[in-house]
């Protein structure tokens, strides 16, 4: 008896051939340059020296090493309206009708864990200590990353057969910029504000709210943050990190 249940892990190189080691390649510089920026974000929540850096290069390694790994949440089963050829003969001649018709279709929805689930549980470990440190300080990370949600959802669309497409800047500065604003007066915050507001909010405004859009797509699978650390979610992230102890020196 055949088992008809999908896969719940899938691993999915997003690129292949030649073009697979020059993404290696990268995605282990990316390991090698997000190092210094993740340890800093764990530091100016007062975690030691330490430690940061070994939580640093483990989510760092994790990163590059799940990119490829997707978790199916989902299996949606559906009818799509889909174009077929019908071949008639007329004499003997072949004549090629065009027609639509409803076909069965079925879509994975899975969430890379490279990508997004480990941005999300940095972003989750920073959130926590920013709670224990003051409670205004999630309040009015949580106000960003609304207002970078609104943002994402805004500049974001979906194109048939690629996916969720966003310039990979627009989720960054805004989330630094009105870091640097919410939190010009606790300037450390501003890259910890950033970082959250700006995974968080690719993630929901991006992704989560046009998911109804990419699935009317009748994609066979879709990866949220599949293209592991080169995924708007993941470079989001760091770029907002960048941004974010760029206008803290500023500040000071």
């Amino acid at each position: 008896m055949s088992d008809d249940k999908p896969p719940r892990v899938l691993v999915l190189y997003p690129v292949r051939g030649v073009m697979a080691l020059v993404y290696t390649f990268f995605a282990f510089l990316m390991l090698i340059i997000t190092l210094g920026y993740f340890a800093f974000l764990f530091k100016s929540i007062g975690i030691n020296d330490v430690y940061s850096l070994a939580l640093a290069f483990s989510f760092s390694f994790l990163s590059f090493v799940f990119s490829p790994v997707n978790l199916v949440l989902k299996e949606i089963n559906r009818e799509a309206l889909l174009p077929e050829v019908d071949v008639i003969y007329v004499f003997g001649i072949p004549v090629y009708v065009p027609r639509l018709s409803y076909q069965a279709r079925k879509t994975l929805v899975a969430i890379n864990i490279g990508g997004a689930i480990i941005p999300v549980a940095i972003s989750s470990i920073l959130l926590f200590f920013t709670v224990k440190l003051s409670p205004l300080i999630p309040i009015l990370v949580l106000v960003n990353t609304a207002l970078v949600t609104l943002v994402s959802n805004r500049f974001s669309r979906v194109l048939p057969g690629v996916g969720v497409v966003m310039n990979p800047l627009i989720a960054p500065v805004t989330s630094s910029l009105i870091s640097l604003l919410l939190f010009s007066h606790l300037a450390i915050f501003i890259p910890i504000s950033a970082y959250i507001s700006s995974v968080l909010g690719t993630l929901i405004g991006a992704d989560l709210l046009n998911m109804k859009k990419i699935i009317d797509a009748s994609p066979q699978i879709v990866s949220i943050g599949g293209m592991g650390t080169f995924d708007g979610i993941f470079l989001s992230g760091v770029f907002s990190i960048i941004l974010g102890e760029f206008f803290l020196t500023l500040v000071h």
